[in-house]
């Protein structure tokens, strides 16, 4: 899997497709999170080009930032983004790593970040992730949430999974993801430490949003 060769192009593909509707879903819990206590580590898996990062890190500005992505490209876009809005990064440590063998030091992050991540990857690989990332996190941590999903029923289903045919048609192609299809990704985390606390959907309900805090 590599995003190198479209991390140039990643914003203006969101735009003529459904970037707004997106954006909204990366920060649909900025306000909840900023009622609660501030993050002191956080931890942002497959951020990309810094669309979260960059308001995340204006709000939260005391908190301790790791953003990894397998991307170096996009690792490099979303550096020179906090650079040009302003944002401290000698709080913001960028890793490249590949999250199916990275190590991640433990107990350690408050806050773990996932935004349409997960969608690259089959369900065997989400299943033997999130219980490495659940381990990263404390025992009060909370999880930030977002990605596709197909509605049960009626028109929203049929657009649904035509916009995610062209999707996964195109990034197998363009980025050589392994997933063909969307993994359960709900199902999955829902089974570990961490409730949901919060859930917004948007774009007729194909795009979702939870935050979660873990219970143990």
């Amino acid at each position: 899997m590599s995003y190198e060769r479209l991390a140039r192009f990643y914003k203006l593909i969101e735009s003529i497709t459904i970037g707004p509707p997106l954006l909204n879903a990366r920060l649909a819990h900025l306000d909840r999170l900023a009622d609660g206590p501030v993050p002191k580590h956080a931890l942002l898996i497959g951020e990309g080009n810094g669309s979260f990062l960059l308001p995340f890190a204006k709000r939260f500005q005391d908190t301790q930032i790791t953003v990894i992505d397998q991307s170096a490209a996009m690792l490099e876009i979303a550096q020179s983004r906090a650079l040009e809005a302003g944002i401290d990064i000698t709080r913001i440590i960028f890793r490249q790593a590949d999250m199916r063998s990275a190590t991640l030091p433990t107990n350690y992050y408050d806050l773990i970040v996932t935004l349409f991540f997960f969608d690259n990857f089959d369900e065997s690989t989400v299943c033997k992730m999130i219980p490495v990332i659940e381990g990263t996190a404390t025992v009060s941590a909370q999880w930030l949430l977002a990605d596709f999903q197909a509605p049960e029923h009626g028109w929203r289903r049929l657009r649904a999974q035509l916009w995610l045919a062209v999707l996964y048609g195109f990034f197998r192609v363009f980025a050589a993801i392994p997933a063909r299809h969307l993994p359960p990704i709900e199902t999955i985390l829902n089974s570990s430490d961490f409730k949901q606390t919060a859930r917004k959907t948007y774009c007729g309900q194909m795009l979702y949003s939870i935050l979660y805090q873990r219970s143990v």
